[in-house]
């Protein structure tokens, strides 16, 4: 009996579960850090660091793998660099695929077209040019990128300006590198202040003085019928609709019609002697000044009559002739 009991216990002790082992007497396991790609990296400095293209690179993640692109640009790297780059530094890495790639992409503070036309106004004023006119850059689209994370101070190195057709070229420079200027060029434009309506008027409608707004514009961008004397405008009738903003030229107003075609108008005749009137019709439209051609309603003599008024013209032909 003794036997059999002593069999059962040591069985039981053998069957026991691994888990019934006291917590605190187990190994940890080992930790393990595998090797990724970051895929798009985006970053600051001029370089490109171990640390920055895998993680868990380890004791060499600070070492230079690469110059970054320049500010505001991105460079590709492909998988053939990128397996050259991890046996360089021992790293458990393999490309998965030829088309393993990363894109690095380097931030950037932005100057633009606008500050930059600024610093040179204020350069080609010192060189002569007209204070009135503008800087207008070649490059429409223009803008600088500039490293972050300095403070960069954007100067000119050099400037050629010809006073005879307003063109200029120049040298941009900033930090301290050889490669850190570009060179620019443009002209100066004289610039007009011209009258623009504030809102779109109608065919007919009349110009007054509380419609018109003030821009500056180039010279060489307003046609030659363009007008600046506001007096040239205010109380003139529109010819067709004119949208707001925009130059008002000599073939966009009119003077108001005073008689419009089909109107009753009174037809004057007067003498040393006598002043005669008569009613006629308007065969034109006309404003004041405007000589038109009238029917006699009682005639039907068809004379010409210079309009004087609303309504109102002059006639200057032969008595006989207007009046029969």
């Amino acid at each position: 009996m003794k036997l059999i009991t002593i069999l059962v216990a040591l069985g039981l002790l053998l069957a026991a579960p691994l888990g019934s082992v006291n917590a605190k007497d187990a190994a940890p396991a080992p930790e393990i850090n595998f090797i990724t790609l970051n895929n798009h990296i985006v970053i600051q400095d001029g370089v490109i660091r171990l640390g920055d293209v895998f993680q868990n690179a380890g004791k060499y993640a600070e070492r230079v793998v690469a110059y970054s692109p320049r500010p505001g640009t991105r460079s590709v790297y492909d998988a053939r660099w990128l397996k050259r780059v991890a046996k360089a530094f021992k790293l458990d890495w393999r490309p998965g695929s030829a088309a393993e790639r990363i894109i690095v992409e380097r931030e950037s503070q932005i100057v633009n077209k606008s500050e930059v036309e600024d610093l040179l106004y204020e350069r080609l004023i010192a060189e002569g040019a007209d204070p009135n006119a503008r800087v207008q850059l070649s490059n429409r689209s223009f803008r600088l990128d500039l490293p972050v994370g300095e403070e960069y101070l954007l100067g000119i190195e050099q400037m050629n300006y010809d006073q005879s057709n307003g063109r200029f070229s120049a040298i941009l420079i900033w930090g301290t590198g050889k490669d850190e200027r570009r060179r620019v060029s443009g002209r100066m434009e004289r610039m007009d202040e011209v009258p623009v309506l504030s809102a779109r008027l109608m065919k007919g409608d009349i110009i007054a003085e509380h419609d018109l707004d003030w821009v500056h514009m180039p010279q060489s961008r307003l046609a030659r019928n363009a007008i600046i004397d506001p007096k040239r405008i205010i109380g003139m009738a529109a010819k067709r609709a004119i949208a707001p903003g925009k130059p008002i030229s000599s073939n966009d107003i009119r003077r108001p019609l005073a008689v419009a075609k089909g109107d009753l108008v009174t037809m004057v005749l007067s003498t040393p002697a006598m002043r005669l009137t008569v009613q006629g019709k308007a065969l034109q439209a006309g404003s004041k000044g405007d000589t038109i051609r009238i029917t006699n309603t009682q005639t039907r003599t068809v004379v010409e009559a210079t309009i004087t008024g609303a309504g109102e013209a002059r006639v200057d032909a032969p008595l006989s002739v207007a009046m029969r």
